[in-house]
């Protein structure tokens, strides 16, 4: 096998490396109109890949014109290929992990070249590490070298479009993205429209709540927990080694409780103490020290630190990142854990349960446990939406691009394969519709969901809170005296 420029590690699909790998050697002069391409099966030997991504590489650019294909003697660079590439308007996209969209995107780009061959445009993908996004991000517009088109966590919008980074969508075309703000699920909405502008436009949501093994709890004659009290009665029930031995699974729950988690530790935290009645004051802050919030986590204490309790959870449940959580559902290795609807595809990835069918019959996701059974639920609201840079000189293009990435048919289609819920209230109607059991399961929960702080500064609020968590929760340390310390880190911000 060569070294090869193919990255298994990379979210990006191995197809899209493929394809991006020979469009970037005909811009660089290395392949020639006439040129002949490696065949499938000499690609497939060298870089020791299956047919299936280098099928679909070429297939791509044949359609798209760069290459064309000769029966029994191969494929050929294209003789407009490198004019078309050079001319092209090169739109930059920083990544971290979302590539699934990247089929979208591709999608969009296929309709705005058929339709303004005089402005075509060519995807610039770069990717960055999560941990090391914002301040990859932050170093680039600070240096004038911002990317124009940014996907981004509907939490993070706020502080960005209060240090002037974003661009609304209204700029370019004013009212032409009037329908699809009517069109939003009122929580998104809040998230995704700030000072009456839009400066997110949505492509997925999210809730969080407790994810459990439909399978196992029938096979033991267990409801699901709709109350703290019930959720702890299961988490003893499963400490059980008969229990263990029987189902052979190794621990009784697990949930992020440190830094390693990142922002996944908050937001799945915080419905605990939203639950507990815990609200917001004027400037969007938590009141840390009410005595919700104490009741909250010493709740939560009962399960980390009882020593019973914590000798059924991962040794390193406090060190661990949010995919290694999840991934212990798709093991086996745990019945229930607190977790958010943006997983599935993850443990779908790492199961064995690849169909529809199989996932529903074997996984369960319900709202996260409240104090008592007249508490009404609470989940707290995720997703990602496309952003545009401030900076950027192709800001109309990018903002009419990513228009046509969340055009209902596009985003059904999405929302359908990955079984993720829509921002887009026309969309989650027409899944509902369908009558899919996995959809009418999760659609319903977006009722219950509460928005994290919109404040500036947010990430380092969060990391703030990340630390209370773990010292309270994981290391045991003194409840009130921790919460009143990060009480007054948080009032400097």
């Amino acid at each position: 096998m060569r070294q090869s420029w193919i990255n298994r590690d990379s979210p990006i699909p191995l197809y899209y490396q493929i394809k991006l790998h020979f469009k970037q050697q005909m811009e660089a002069g290395m392949l020639h109109p006439g040129d002949r391409l490696p065949t499938e099966m000499e690609l497939c030997e060298q870089y020791d890949i299956s047919r299936s991504p280098v099928r679909q590489a070429f297939t791509d650019l044949a359609r798209e014109g760069y290459v064309y294909r000769r029966a029994g003697l191969g494929t050929f660079v294209a003789q407009t290929a490198p004019a078309r590439l050079a001319e092209q308007i090169r739109v930059q996209i920083l990544l971290h992990y979302d590539a699934p969209w990247i089929d979208a995107l591709e999608n969009a780009v296929l309709q705005w070249n058929a339709a303004h061959p005089d402005k075509e445009v060519n995807l610039d993908l770069q990717m960055c590490s999560l941990p090391n996004f914002h301040q990859e991000l932050q170093r680039r517009v600070a240096l004038g070298d911002a990317p124009d088109i940014v996907p981004m966590d509907y939490v993070w919008l706020f502080d960005y479009v209060q240090a002037g980074y974003l661009a609304p969508f209204e700029t370019t075309q004013p009212g032409s993205f009037n329908e699809l703000l009517d069109d939003l699920e009122p929580p998104v909405a809040a998230q995704n429209v700030i000072d009456g502008e839009l400066y997110g436009l949505p492509f997925h949501a999210d809730i969080t709540g407790l994810w459990y093994r439909h399978d196992w709890f029938v096979a033991e004659g267990l409801e699901p927990p709709k109350t703290w009290e019930a959720w702890l009665a299961l988490i003893d029930h499963f400490t059980c080694k008969k229990t263990k031995n029987r189902l052979g699974y190794q621990y009784a729950t697990a949930f992020p409780v440190g830094s390693k988690a990142g922002e996944v530790t908050v937001n799945f935290l915080f419905p605990f103490l939203w639950s507990a009645g815990a609200t917001l004051d004027d400037k969007q802050t938590i009141e840390l020290t009410s005595p919700t919030v104490y009741k909250a986590l010493r709740f939560l204490r009962k399960i980390t630190l009882d020593p019973d309790r914590r000798a059924c959870l991962p040794t390193d449940m406090g060190e661990m990142g949010w995919w290694q959580i999840p991934r212990l559902l798709a093991e086996g290795r745990v019945p229930m854990l607190l977790g958010g609807t943006y997983e599935l595809p993850f443990i779908r990835q790492k199961s064995q349960w690849q169909s529809v069918e199989q996932l529903t019959r074997h996984l369960k996701f319900i709202s996260i446990p409240q104090p008592s059974v007249d508490d009404s639920p609470v989940g707290s609201l995720g997703g990602t939406s496309w952003t545009v840079l401030q900076q950027s000189p192709v800001a109309d293009i990018s903002h009419e691009l990513l228009k046509l990435t969340v055009a209902p048919e596009i985003l059904y289609r999405f929302c359908e394969e990955n079984l993720q819920i829509s921002p887009y209230h026309s969309v989650n109607q027409k899944l509902m519709d369908m009558s899919y059991p996995w959809f009418m399961m999760i659609i319903p929960l977006l009722a219950t969901a509460r928005l994290r702080p919109l404040v500036r500064n947010y990430p380092q609020m969060s990391r703030f809170l990340q630390e209370m968590f773990f010292q309270v929760l994981w290391k045991g340390s003194p409840l009130e005296e921790t919460v009143e310390r990060t009480a007054r880190s948080l009032a400097l911000l």
